[in-house]
């Protein structure tokens, strides 16, 4: 069976489900995007904070005594330039820039203010970043001679918390998708797979129905886009970038998926596993808060999931104005994981074909 007969089987199929279809894809996304106006804001604990110089005359017993009292209430990280200071608080490996003046320790200055630098795009750090800056004001003014002023910068564009949920939603509907109706449909055609296999490879047909669900996935993403327009929100769901990630995602996940399912030999099994694999990446990924809310070994488990990295691509692209360079080591990651997942698969179904 080639390709386009393929195809047309998925077409036909979509055809009879058409219900399930507008519902999964169009009205279930729908209610999650406007359903972000009822959320609130959070209080991140032991958020990581970029420390940097000002200028070269900053001492390191200074950056030392900062960095000392910033431990109380955040993870403080010294960076040697602000440029790559402010990199890491673009890709989310910090939520905040503190700027450390000279002279901290010198008679003669009798002002000191120093700067912290927020993104606007980390919606939920931006309101507790306010009471950050109160309690470093009073502890920078209790170790130094000089008058600690603490001033707060918000870079980049401010979003509202609803705003910045809206691509944390879409990708949660990808991965339902890839973890729940995928299978399932991969479930309903094991009575007919052996006709299937008569015509076509079992390679061609798994990566025909990855590749249509890939295509359906970007049925959501309108959807999100048009509640988005609606309620006048500042957010580009359209970036391409962002959707060449939102796609990159189905895949690999997808291919988790369907692998379970293989080697599960499309049993009930292999979904309850798929939803439990769903229910874990969501929750240990950081999906909907960024990692720095969360304790340190919550933070080192999100790092090791890559659909925390496909999150923090597709949300700076959608709320940031940024080169998508910056997230190249992230995208190379994510791309040898999918890879990795395609591996998996091909093994799969090679296992799956020898216990027919």
């Amino acid at each position: 069976m080639t390709i386009p007969s393929l195809l047309k089987k998925e077409l036909l199929w979509s055809r009879h489900r058409l219900v399930t279809l507008l519902f999964l894809l169009l009205l279930l996304p729908a209610f999650f995007a406007a359903t972000t106006v009822a959320f609130g804001t959070v209080i991140p604990e032991d958020a990581p904070v970029a420390i940097v110089a000002e200028d070269e005359s900053v001492t390191d017993d200074e950056l030392a005594v900062v960095e000392g009292g910033l431990t109380v209430f955040s993870e403080p990280r010294r960076y040697e330039s602000a440029a790559a200071a402010r990199d890491a608080l673009r890709r989310e490996q910090v939520y905040a820039v503190l700027t450390v003046p000279p002279g901290l320790f010198d008679d003669q200055t009798a002002n000191a203010t120093f700067t912290l630098t927020v993104d606007g795009s980390v919606v939920p750090y931006e309101e507790p970043s306010k009471a950050i800056r109160s309690i470093a004001s009073a502890y920078l003014n209790a170790q130094f001679d000089t008058d600690v002023t603490v001033e707060r910068e918000v870079v980049g564009e401010s979003h509202s918390l609803s705003e910045y949920l809206l691509p944390v939603f879409l990708l949660g509907i990808v991965a339902l998708i890839a973890f729940t109706y995928l299978p399932y449909n991969l479930a309903r055609e094991e009575a007919v797979l052996d006709r299937l296999l008569v015509e076509s490879s079992l390679e061609t047909v798994v990566a025909t129905k990855i590749g249509y669900f890939a295509a359906l996935v970007l049925v959501p993403t309108v959807a999100f886009g048009a509640v988005a327009a609606a309620l006048d929100y500042s957010a580009t769901l359209f970036a391409p970038g962002a959707i060449a990630v939102l796609l990159l995602t189905f895949v690999y996940l997808a291919a988790i998926s369907t692998s379970i399912m293989l080697l599960t030999n499309f049993g009930t099994l292999g979904r309850f596993l798929n939803v439990a694999v769903l229910l874990a990446a969501v929750t240990f990924s950081s999906l909907i808060y960024p990692a720095g809310f969360f304790s340190p070994l919550r933070r080192e488990v999100a790092r090791w999931i890559p659909l925390h990295y496909s999150t923090i691509i597709t949300r700076s692209l959608t709320l940031k104005d940024g080169s998508a360079s910056l997230y190249g080591d992230y995208v190379l990651g994510l791309l040898g994981f999918t890879v990795l997942t395609l591996i998996v698969l091909k093994l799969s179904i090679v296992r799956y074909e020898r216990t027919l």
